[in-house]
């Protein structure tokens, strides 16, 4: 019998404003939760003093960038983050925040206050299944032009599979689609993590990146489940398993001999 998929939750919308909010944190410890703090971390390992960041979908609460410069020893030269919703703005020297702002119909502002120049990463959390799917393309487009020769794109969004699709979300994509449209906007796709993923597939699939660990690897699984509960496995083996994930971040590089997308 087939399965029926939901592809009516699909919608019509151009974009939907739906964003991550602190105050749910410690009331439940879901997976899709606890997977933010994790791609906030492994932001990070791409930003230096040095860079210049756009963040695109910060939120009201802009996670990313009290992470990037609290403490005595900010790691990052400028973050500038954007969002549909309403921001307040910030007295800080590195932070600037656009609020009510459309990234796609306003990109180019963000270049003509730096008199032209790109930046060197640009990151969007769990954004792009938050807008229709044409728009989607010009999404990644504006991206693509943001950045400078060389710059990355640090994207996270949920794989859809034909079934599962969250009823705020206008359009899951799934692994194939998404890859196709990153690169006809001219990325090259460097590498795919799992965030989080269905526990009933640790051990039981062998791993993408060494099938000889299979066995290892389910009884790392036992070993962990005595102390860590079901959500905080499918997080923390989830990167092993980016084709088995529910969702995946991806690292996409604007090649340093810049290039127009696929036609």
């Amino acid at each position: 019998m087939a399965v029926k998929t939901r592809e009516v939750s699909r919608d019509e919308r151009d974009y939907d404003t739906t964003q991550l909010h602190m105050a749910g944190h410690g009331r439940t410890l879901h997976r899709d939760y606890s997977a933010h703090f994790f791609r906030w971390s492994f932001a990070r390992r791409f930003i230096t003093r040095e860079d210049d960041v756009l963040e695109v979908g910060c939120g009201e609460e802009k996670p990313l960038s009290k992470i990037l410069t609290g403490g005595t020893a900010p790691c990052v030269k400028n973050y500038v983050g954007v969002d549909l919703n309403k921001l307040k703005p910030s007295n800080a020297k590195r932070l600037t925040f656009h609020g009510e702002f459309n990234f796609v119909e306003r990109y180019k502002e963000l270049l003509k206050e730096r008199g032209g120049e790109g930046f060197d990463v640009l990151v969007h959390f769990e954004v792009i299944e938050h807008i229709n799917v044409e728009l989607g393309k010009k999404f990644l487009k504006a991206a693509y032009e943001c950045l400078k020769p060389g710059g990355v794109m640090l994207m996270s969004t949920p794989c859809y599979d034909g079934v599962r699709h969250a009823a705020n979300h206008i359009h899951e994509y799934t692994v194939p689609e998404l890859q196709a449209a990153v690169e006809k906007a001219g990325f090259e796709v460097e590498k795919r993590f799992g965030t989080f993923m269905d526990i009933k597939h640790i051990g039981k699939v062998a791993p993408d990146f060494d099938p000889s660990l299979q066995d290892a690897v389910k009884k790392l699984r036992s070993a962990l489940g005595e102390y860590y509960d079901n959500d905080a496995l499918s997080c923390f083996f989830a990167p092993l398993y980016c084709d088995h994930a529910r969702n995946n971040l991806w690292v996409c590089r604007k090649p340093l001999t810049a290039k127009k997308g696929k036609k």
